[in-house]
């Protein structure tokens, strides 16, 4: 039995649409989060795996942070695109699949990932969190969600 194009599963599709997703939301967080600073927003994601040293550590650090944020952007990818094969929904409703894949993510990030790196706790800030919740929404979940649909 032939599969159709819908639930056809390639992992070049999946690192594309991960690089356009990674891209999007790593330009956000230095303008919007970072207030333009490409260093400290890249340097603040090594420091998850090698503490507050990631903050002296230049551009090295800057482009370990720069590659971990693409390989969580691809790890992002890759759990709804798994997910989307199994589930026509999420590709039917692609909207409300975005937004609602926005807010699991920023809801995994902050609650499950983070704490079990070496980046120290902080207070909760509303505000904060209001804008990563609409720039993981924008820029990881209705990208992806978009995106899948078309490719897979």
């Amino acid at each position: 039995m032939e599969k159709s194009n819908q639930n056809s599963f390639s992992f070049k599709k999946v690192l594309l649409i991960a690089l356009i997703a990674g891209t999007l939301d790593g330009t956000a967080a230095v303008i919007f989060l970072g207030k333009m600073n490409f260093m400290k927003v890249f340097q603040y994601i090594s420091s998850a795996i090698m503490g507050p040293e990631a903050f002296a550590g230049g551009i090295k650090t800057a482009l370990i942070g720069l590659a971990f944020h693409y390989f969580i952007a691809f790890s992002f990818t890759l759990v709804f695109t798994i997910a989307s094969t199994k589930t026509p929904v999420l590709r039917k409703n692609i909207i409300l699949s975005g937004i609602i894949y926005g807010i699991v993510v920023w809801t995994i990030m902050p609650l499950l990932i983070v704490p079990l790196t070496k980046i120290p706790a902080a207070p909760f800030h509303y505000e904060r969190a209001i804008l990563n919740v609409v720039i993981l929404i924008f820029c990881i979940g209705l990208p992806i969600s978009y995106l899948t649909s078309k490719k897979f």
